[in-house]
């Protein structure tokens, strides 16, 4: 006797839809391919920018810097330029939405997911990364000056910082999380469109 399928299953969702919503369906999903491919665009525009002000933040610094603080920050922009090189190395849509929405649906939507999994999971390497390494610079020229020009023990000096530091430290486990829950949910719609073109075929 053969079993009915379960109302979870992707095979059996795909297979009962009626013809024409099933022609809706592939219009919203390049609707969203659309709406993801601006995303990126703009993602890695705010990138290129936020490592532009980095630069320009990082070279005021080595005018007045000196010693291991100076190397420190040329390794920060070193990071940022090579950061910029690898998030946008495979991730920049090849064509506009306009021309790639005319392709295959579920594979043109599925290429973006992944693209911006990609993008995500390059983030806190290539673009966060050198953000914080310069924040922890920061910290290390005030604990410095309060030491040096104020004559602070470091305890002292540690002491005062403490809220920023705190602040800091939120920061940080918030855009972590968030960026963990986002590669976690790209990955799950990625598996689903993969089992609905294994169905289709």
């Amino acid at each position: 006797m053969r079993s009915e399928p379960t109302g979870n299953d992707p095979k059996s969702i795909w297979q009962n839809q009626p013809t024409e919503p099933s022609i809706m369906t592939l219009e919203k999903i390049q609707e969203k391919t659309q709406v993801l491919q601006i995303k990126t665009r703009k993602q890695l525009l705010g990138e290129i920018t936020k490592s532009i002000l980095l630069v320009v933040l990082c070279g005021y610094g080595l005018a007045w810097a000196s010693g291991l603080i100076s190397l420190l920050i040329a390794f920060i922009v070193v990071w940022s330029l090579t950061g910029q090189y690898l998030l946008h190395r495979g991730n920049w849509p090849a064509a506009p939405p306009e021309v790639l929405a005319l392709g295959s649906g579920i594979a043109s939507y599925r290429k973006e997911l992944e693209r911006r999994r990609r993008l995500s999971a390059r983030y806190l390497l290539w673009s966060f990364g050198p953000v914080i390494f310069a924040i922890a610079c920061f910290i290390l020229v005030i604990l410095s000056l309060g030491i040096e020009k104020r004559g602070m023990a470091f305890s002292e000096a540690l002491h005062n910082m403490i809220p920023f530091l705190l602040l800091v430290v939120a920061w940080n486990v918030g855009v972590f999380i968030i960026r963990i829950r986002d590669q976690r949910e790209l990955q799950r719609e990625i598996e689903v469109l993969k089992e609905l073109e294994r169905t289709k075929e």
